[in-house]
């Protein structure tokens, strides 16, 4: 016996006929919640209130017919089992109830045919209800292939956008340091360039934080200081959102530490304060981002798989629209959102549990419809980092330039030649090119000496690496450096396998190159008396 628990709507004028098909349904194994209907108010009614798992219905009722109860059940769009038990419906008019849309009919006086028949049509509507969850998840997938595409190629855009900005900042902030070199240092324009140089160094921090994000990087816990880092992101925040957001920082007076990734940590405090501004729905509110120490008894830290002992308690509380319970039950689920169409990939929240989770810590939510909601992260606390003298004061101080020659190669003029202008006020003789084929061309040149090579990555043609394997291979122990605004793992360590000794940031690059080039001199100094 199958003993299945079934919820039926009969539509049936006569109570013993109700009772026999309840007896029927109960000896064919299932264990029949029945209700009766005879009129098509309540049968409308009662297909609105089910569930229901099928409809028996007579064909012939008083007052309406058995093809307007099917009508009715039509319209509901409930895809169940509806078939007809008559003593009267013949031939034709069978067929004409099929096609209407009827699973079967049973004939009165052939009533032992109800059960099976129901146990069919069941059968075939779980197998429907199966394929329509199956087309369902498949959309779901795909849905979140296209999104996760999307978010690879704007991540590829931003780091492309991010190398070709750095190209502008690096040629600002090199002839900023000429020009300040240039004039006396308490001439009245050093303030105005000083001020440049401030705003094209916050510039630069902002393109390096959008290069951090463009691409995928391991994560690299350390033990750092968190203040520092909360306070950063509340002054891009403030930048950023609008007048009516009131944005409030509270930070415990003391030093707090944990072993972290400085960015991914960011990165965390970037999207809990878009998803509380989002929150907010335009209208005028309040974000506060707070940090203070905690202490984690032990219930609390099995109750939210952590460990007993001083956390670092990180939250970000707004004054939205607050959440209910079925939101909150999914609110980390991936591509999960209640925003609208491009408001919201879904994909923020995720990425916040998956980094807190990494940290072994955890993220909890408070917040009910209307009260706003408070963001909770907790992280395991460490102590101060011993205090180091800074590796300069141990490191041997750098021999001044005495003529040697740098060979300098960048598509972009503008950076080349203010390259080529640091490198020679430093006391270096320097040759640029844009092009590397005019580069190899002077490294080929036996009456030429070169000291050091120094190439751009990213260019049109031959790329920073290819030409430094085709420099490694004319002259080999040749001191080579890459030159890059994207800077990656992979980079380096393809930099390495060509030979390459030195990867300068090209943000960074009208501070780095000097220092960088005699080091590169210092190491091939020693390689040749070794």
């Amino acid at each position: 016996m199958n003993e299945r628990r079934i919820n039926v709507l009969a539509v049936e004028d006569s109570e013993n006929d109700f009772r026999l098909t309840v007896r029927l349904l109960r000896r064919a194994g299932f264990e029949p919640n029945c209700q009766r209907v005879q009129d098509l108010p309540t049968l409308r009614q009662a297909l609105i209130e089910g569930p229901w798992d099928a409809v028996i219905s007579d064909f012939s009722l008083p007052g309406f017919s058995g093809l307007e109860a099917l009508a009715e059940f039509r319209k509901a769009n409930l895809d169940i089992p509806f078939i007809f038990v008559s003593g009267t419906i013949g031939e034709e008019t069978a067929v004409a109830a099929m096609q209407a849309g009827a699973n079967d009919y049973v004939m009165k006086e052939n009533l032992s045919r109800l059960g099976p028949a129901l146990e069919r049509e069941l059968a075939q509507a779980a197998r429907r209800a199966a394929h329509r969850q199956a087309e369902a998840e498949l959309s779901r997938f795909e849905t979140q292939l296209h999104q996760a595409q999307k978010m690879e190629s704007l991540g590829t855009l931003a780091g492309g956008i991010a190398h070709d900005f750095n190209n502008i900042l690096g040629a600002i902030l090199g002839n900023l340091e000429l020009a300040r070199a240039d004039i006396d240092p308490v001439h009245p324009a050093q303030v105005a360039l000083g001020e440049i140089q401030q705003a094209s160094l916050r510039a630069r921090d902002l393109v390096r934080q959008i290069l951090t994000f463009s691409r995928r990087r391991p994560q690299q816990l350390q033990n750092i200081p968190l203040k520092s880092i909360v306070e950063e992101t509340f002054r891009l925040l403030r930048a950023t959102l609008p007048a009516g957001v009131e944005l409030r920082l509270l930070l415990d007076p003391a030093p707090l530490y944990a072993n972290a990734d400085a960015t991914q940590l960011q990165q965390v405090l970037m999207n809990l304060c878009t998803n509380a501004w989002h929150a907010l729905r335009g209208e005028a509110g309040q974000i506060v981002i707070g940090l203070e120490a905690a202490h984690i008894d032990a219930s609390t830290a099995r109750m939210r798989g952590l460990a007993a002992g001083p956390h670092v308690h990180l939250w970000v509380q707004d004054t939205g629209t607050g959440m209910g319970a079925p939101t909150l039950e999914r609110i980390f689920e991936p591509f999960f959102t209640t925003k609208s169409a491009g408001q919201g990939t879904g994909l923020g929240l995720s990425v916040v549990h998956g980094i807190v989770v990494s940290h072994h810590g955890s993220i909890t939510v408070d917040s009910q419809p209307g009260a706003g909601s408070t963001f909770h992260v907790l992280l395991p606390a460490t102590a101060s980092p011993l205090m180091m003298q800074p590796a300069a004061e141990h490191a041997a101080p750098l021999e001044a330039a005495r003529g040697e020659h740098v060979v300098y190669l960048d598509d972009d003029e503008t950076v080349m030649l203010v390259m080529v202008r640091t490198l020679e006020r430093a006391g270096y003789r320097c040759s640029g090119f844009q092009d590397a084929a005019s580069a190899l061309a002077a490294i080929k040149d036996e009456s030429l000496r070169v000291d050091v090579f120094v190439t751009d990555y990213n260019m049109p043609g031959l790329s920073g690496l290819e030409v430094a394997r085709e420099v490694a291979l004319i002259r080999p122990g040749l001191p080579i450096a890459i030159s890059s605004g994207l800077i990656t793992d992979e980079l380096f360590e393809e930099a390495r396998r060509a030979g390459v000794l030195a990867v300068i940031a090209k943000e960074n690059a009208f501070r780095e190159i000097v220092p960088q080039v005699a080091r590169l001199l210092t190491l091939a100094t020693k390689k040749s008396s070794s």
